[in-house]
């Protein structure tokens, strides 16, 4: 199952594969679709849904061609899946130690990064946070006030609290970059996130 909203698609779709396997099982089906009824069909199609699929696949395509030389649609999505996440995993590093300019999220006062414990390499380019001092949703509106998008989690949210509840505690921040990030936006994002942790010392 894919999401495509997770990866700059639109929401409310979902792309998935059934085995002929699966499609034996009992499931609803519209009448008239065969005797065996292996489809899984329900209404019509949205072919913009598709086209955005189509745009993701293209998109991941066209990095994979930087690294490989193949024309084969799955060896330069799988090429270009790799060089993401090598990029985020490069990001992820500097985020959270920076540089002797601009100390990562590890090493500036007032910060705590939450789930740090996970192998290096191991963990989705995803960093949940706080700072002292701030209320989550004071500080992410702190954040867009310097042009910089993070999104506060918190337990009255019914999309959080069963997240938030299983790692004992009551909010955060969420920090998603994506791999079309820069350098030099994540040291800007160190940047504010210094100017912030200061005020409230």
């Amino acid at each position: 199952m894919f999401a495509p909203y997770k990866f700059f698609g639109v929401r409310g779709s979902g792309i998935g594969y059934a085995s002929e396997r699966l499609c034996r099982l009992p499931h609803e089906h519209l009448f008239g679709e065969g005797e065996q009824n292996l489809t899984w069909k329900l209404g019509s199609p949205a072919p913009a849904h598709f086209a955005v699929v189509t745009a993701i696949v293209d998109y991941v395509c066209g990095i994979g061609g930087n690294f490989t030389d193949s024309t084969d649609r799955r060896e330069l999505y799988v090429a270009g899946m790799h060089a993401i996440r090598r990029q985020e995993l490069a990001l992820m590093d500097y985020m959270l130690d920076g540089d002797a300019a601009h100390p990562g999220l590890r090493r500036i006062p007032g910060v705590k990064v939450l789930f740090d414990k996970a192998e290096p390499g191991s963990r989705d380019f995803i960093v949940g946070m706080t700072l002292d001092g701030w209320e989550h949703a004071e500080a992410v509106r702190e954040y867009a006030k310097r042009g910089i998008i993070v999104y506060e989690r918190v337990a009255s949210s019914i999309y959080s609290v069963r997240m938030l509840n299983s790692f004992g505690i009551d909010g955060c921040i969420r920090v998603s970059p994506l791999h079309c990030n820069t350098k030099e936006e994540i040291a800007e994002f160190l940047d504010v996130t210094s100017e912030l942790a200061g005020m409230k010392s």
